[in-house]
């Protein structure tokens, strides 16, 4: 029977991150401790548990608070159609580290890119942090300028594996999807919060539908520099058994690769819906 946490949430900076506490997860959480849970994610982007040993089944069951659980799109539809159990994952980090090293939110090229995501810290390298940024897309948007909103409200942007697949190394390519692509909106109004938000990364979008590749490299390269401005956001040096929560749909990340050796992170995706811009 669950029983109610004692949940405390401790922000890290005014626009993303968060450190909860009080809360075992390896336990059922009770429903008041979920409704709790999720708003602080949706509140600061990404909150952080410290120290929960916990095992697989118990990443799941505490995913499965928050939605259907899924796959990368990324990943092929025979090596994706999974059960809900096996969908949490032990990753290793792929192409020394080099996919994941750009700004960027998970899986866009899909149609329905995840809305929240979880990582565990299992085996961190010995040398070099391998540290995980997080940043606010929220507050990206809303320090630009009014025409340059304005702008961006209206435009939609194709998202593809294009760049990804040559940083991943060789011998992995055969089990993702080549071709795979999904247009979006460059802004994004969040489903929950209502708020707008950045919806570009670098990482998986290849150009705005209906610009030259002149204008469209322009326009994108300004937003994602923006976006990666210091102040939008927050650095977090993992522990063992550290586990994350964050929103997928309006938070960005980056992992620093900065470290040699194994680097092991357990993964879990929940399930989205197709991204809806203002226009």
């Amino acid at each position: 029977m669950a029983t109610k946490a004692k949940l405390e949430i401790t922000p890290i900076t005014p626009v993303v991150g968060a450190v909860a506490s009080g809360v075992d997860l390896s336990t059922a959480l009770d429903p008041e401790t979920v409704a709790d849970i999720r708003h602080a994610v949706l509140q600061h982007g990404a909150v952080f548990f410290r120290d929960q040993d916990i095992t697989q089944a118990d990443t799941v069951a505490f995913l499965k608070n928050f939605g259907k659980l899924c796959t990368d799109p990324f990943v092929k539809e025979e090596f994706a159609d999974i059960p809900e159990e096996y969908t949490v994952h032990d990753m290793q980090t792929y192409g020394n580290g080099q996919a994941t090293a750009l700004w960027h939110m998970d899986s866009t090229l899909g149609a329905e890119p995840a809305s929240f995501l979880t990582l565990r810290a299992l085996e961190l390298p010995p040398s070099g942090g391998g540290d995980t940024c997080w940043g606010s897309m929220y507050a990206a948007y809303e320090t630009l300028a009014e025409p340059v909103r304005d702008m961006i409200d209206g435009l939609y942007a194709e998202h593809s594996g294009y760049k990804t697949l040559p940083l991943l190394g060789l011998g992995y390519g055969d089990n993702l999807q080549q071709d795979m692509r999904n247009v979006h909106p460059v802004v994004r109004v969040h489903p929950e919060t209502g708020r707008k938000a950045l919806f570009v990364n670098e990482l998986w979008t290849e150009k705005i539908v209906g610009l030259s590749q002149h204008e469209s490299q322009s326009i994108l390269e300004m937003l994602w520099k923006h976006s990666q401005r210091p102040e939008f956001t927050m650095r977090w040096k993992w522990r063992a058994n550290d586990l994350v929560l964050w929103d997928n749909m309006a938070f960005q990340h980056y992992a620093v690769n900065d470290y040699e050796g194994s680097r092991v992170l357990q993964k879990g995706y929940v399930k989205g819906d197709r991204p809806v811009g203002p226009r």
